[in-house]
């Protein structure tokens, strides 16, 4: 597993950094071949490394991790619980069981007054928190500086000193695009941008997609591969939507006519995850589960185009964005690469739906048709969690008085604290044009 191996020989390979052009350039070189072109697609990226995290107490020192995108920041205070009286203190939580949910730690903690937040416990994590409840592509930092440190709980009540050291700067990055054909093609694709080793996020599926592709190219199959930048993040504004930042940047230019999306494989069983006017083709290939929205396909799935992702996400939860990523399985890869490019050969269906059923006027475009009724609606029924959910949307919002907040996702929200008439918001701004999900 030659570009695994490299992929993986690079901790935090980040966008924008020196080494992801090291490694670009040894992709191109790796990818050299007789009717192969590619095409760069620049993108403007927050470049953030962490530098060296460490906390003071005493005379001991405890190394950690900044949580991204963390300001710098040096923080003195009392060690307290996160649930306690933290204003102006280093409010200190495990982290929760959806590691998604340290966002609503951190911005709860924020607004009682912390000073700064570590997360403990083990492995220690990278996990990204922002300043918005929601996912929108506004600007949304960290509210205060963040690190996950282990072995920090048993020092409850002790002063301590956090030191948060990252260097920032907004630069370009660049997506890899290689093809065997000028034509409109499928594309397969995988990120390469990775928090420390990321053995199975994301270097196995970027190992899957180009052998899949390579192989598929011999076989003289129309093809291009999709490389991706910036998938873990992010827009030099950091918005709450910050990953597939990349893929977003390049897919609402050139638009493959499929998306074969491989992230997080290597060990587990991958499963294919597709809007449900695909289900029918793919069921004989393997499990079949409607979209999430954490890979580079979230964005084919916004706009309701053609798209799959194969992965096995939940298998790796206990090791994901954390030092202990760092074994993948061959077969499991290969595996998925077969996988990928037995569903590339399917002509993928298109959508039927009618949205004058559901109270909307006509709409010439089938995808778009199928966007405004399947969709990702992001669902709070407190603010210390949300589900993400790629729904019926029209069906959700009926039963909007189960929720405290209902937004749709990369959108408006459409209600809080009272969301019994979030059927009615959404249906008036649909008929309206305003809910452009590109």
């Amino acid at each position: 597993m030659e570009v695994f191996s490299r992929c993986t020989s690079f901790t935090d390979l980040v966008a924008g950094s020196p080494e992801e052009r090291e490694f670009l350039q040894w992709l191109i070189t790796a990818l050299d071949a007789p009717g192969v072109w590619f095409h760069l697609s620049p993108v403007e990226v927050l470049y953030w490394r962490d530098v060296g995290t460490r906390l003071e107490v005493g005379g001991a020192e405890l190394r950690g991790l900044a949580m991204p995108y963390s300001r710098g920041a040096v923080v003195e205070g009392r060690l307290v619980p996160v649930d306690g009286d933290v204003e102006g203190n280093i409010a200190v939580a495990e982290f929760p069981q959806d590691l998604d949910d340290a966002k609503y730690v951190v911005i709860d903690a924020a607004r009682r007054g912390a000073a700064a937040v570590i997360f403990t416990g083990s492995p220690p994590r990278r996990v990204v928190v922002t300043s918005e409840l929601g996912f929108k592509l506004d600007s949304a930092p960290p509210p205060v500086p963040v690190a996950s440190i282990e072995g920090v709980k048993g020092l409850l009540g002790e002063r301590g000193r956090l030191e948060v050291n990252v260097q920032t700067r907004v630069t370009y990055s660049y997506s890899l695009i290689a093809f065997n054909s000028f034509e409109n093609t499928p594309m397969v694709s995988a990120h390469w941008d990775h928090w420390l080793s990321g053995a199975t996020d994301n270097c196995a599926g970027v190992e899957a997609a180009v052998v899949a592709f390579s192989e598929l190219v011999a076989e003289d199959v129309p093809i291009a591969l999709g490389l991706f930048t910036a998938e873990e993040g992010v827009a030099p504004h950091v918005p709450s939507f910050y990953w597939s930042w990349g893929s977003y940047n390049y897919l609402r230019r050139w638009r493959p006519t499929f998306l074969v999306n491989i992230d997080v494989v290597g060990v587990g069983t991958p499963r294919i995850y597709a809007p449900p006017y695909l289900h029918g083709q793919l069921e004989r290939l393997g499990p079949v589960e409607n979209p999430q929205a954490y890979f580079d396909s979230v964005h084919y799935e916004r706009w309701g185009l053609p798209s799959v992702t194969i992965s096995s996400l939940w298998d790796t939860w206990d090791v994901y964005h954390s030092p202990l990523d760092s074994q993948a399985d061959y077969e499991n890869v290969l595996y998925a690469a077969d996988l990928a490019k037995r569903i590339v050969k399917i002509g993928p269906a298109t959508p039927s739906v009618r949205v004058e059923e559901y109270g909307l006027p006509p709409v010439e475009d089938p995808h778009e048709a199928w966007s405004l009724v399947y969709n990702y609606l992001t669902l709070f029924k407190d603010f210390s969690h949300s589900d993400v959910a790629y729904v019926n949307v029209f069906e959700t919002l009926k039963r909007g008085s189960e929720y405290r907040r209902i937004d749709v996702f990369g959108g408006p929200t459409l209600c809080v604290g009272d969301c019994s008439h979030a059927l009615e918001v959404y249906r008036e701004a649909a008929a309206l044009g305003l809910l452009h999900f590109l």
